[in-house]
């Protein structure tokens, strides 16, 4: 016994010898993944009439990163991201008519957290590395803008606000370290992120028609929506339930999911702690 527990005390010695934190510190870009159908754009003039879909997801924005880690040795080790996300403004409907153009954007914030596995090759001047780990929104919505001038006379603006379940979902990148001296690098990395976000609730936050206020005149059943997995004939829903829907009470409706997923590209800098 004394011959096994040696070595492996030996061997756990040399690993906290060589273990490190270190901060990271990182900014970058997301591309939306372009496989997901967000919605349709239309064109009718004339006799002429076309329709196609729109492509993208959510995931598209900017993000920001600080990143404490801890190494085990020179080649493995873990991090914490704490990432925030600001989405750009995307166009997921929109219809040019003869009445009119209607034009429906979607962008989102998120507070993130990534916990992973990190990997990385020796190397006293370069080294690569990979990290895999989950995706975790904390905080966050979707925010709809919708300007509909296709009825004339009436110039209508809406503004939404959806928020989401706390849901699971999944990050990598691989990149490369360039290091000055043993406590300072610059990375830069390419990754993907896998998430999709169900629904919770939607409140309209805004509602105007030729610049007047008309938000305070709509019942709550118009202007807050709740999701769930499954409408009855006792929902508060007028599709399922037209006879018992209580006009001062949240619209039930079905859950929808949110695409973020994304390829993105990232630079920062990393910094060792505890290296002589």
């Amino acid at each position: 016994m004394k011959k096994l527990i040696l070595p492996v005390l030996a061997v756990m010695a040399m690993g906290t010898a060589s273990a490190q934190f270190n901060l990271g510190i990182s900014a970058g870009y997301g591309l939306g993944s372009p496989g997901h159908v967000m919605g349709t754009s239309t064109t009718i003039s004339g006799t002429s009439y076309s329709e196609k879909n729109v492509y993208g997801t959510l995931g598209m924005g900017v993000q920001a990163n600080i990143t404490p880690g801890y190494m085990f040795g020179d080649h493995f080790g873990i991090e914490l991201g704490l990432n925030g996300f600001f989405g750009s403004k995307i166009t997921i409907d929109q219809a040019s008519l003869p009445s009119g153009d209607y034009k429906h954007m979607q962008s989102s914030n998120q507070f993130r957290i990534t916990p992973a596995f990190y990997v990385k090759s020796g190397g006293e001047k370069v080294s690569v590395y990979a990290r895999t780990g989950l995706l975790m929104p904390l905080m966050g919505s979707v925010k709809s803008e919708i300007n509909d001038n296709t009825t004339p006379g009436a110039q209508t603006v809406m503004q939404l606000r959806t928020t989401g379940k706390v849901t699971l979902g999944y990050t990598g990148a691989v990149g490369l370290n360039v290091h000055f001296g043993k406590k300072f690098a610059f990375f830069a990395e390419v990754g993907a992120n896998s998430l999709r976000v169900k629904s919770k609730e939607t409140k309209l936050k805004m509602y105007t028609v030729n610049g007047t206020d008309m938000l305070p005149n709509i019942p709550t059943y118009s202007k807050e929506t709740k999701y769930t997995d499954e409408l009855t004939n006792s929902s508060n829903n007028l599709g399922t339930n037209p006879s018992g829907t209580d006009p001062n009470s949240a619209k039930e409706d079905l859950r929808q999911i949110a695409n973020f997923s994304s390829f993105f590209l990232q630079v920062g800098i990393k910094i060792t702690f505890g290296e002589d």
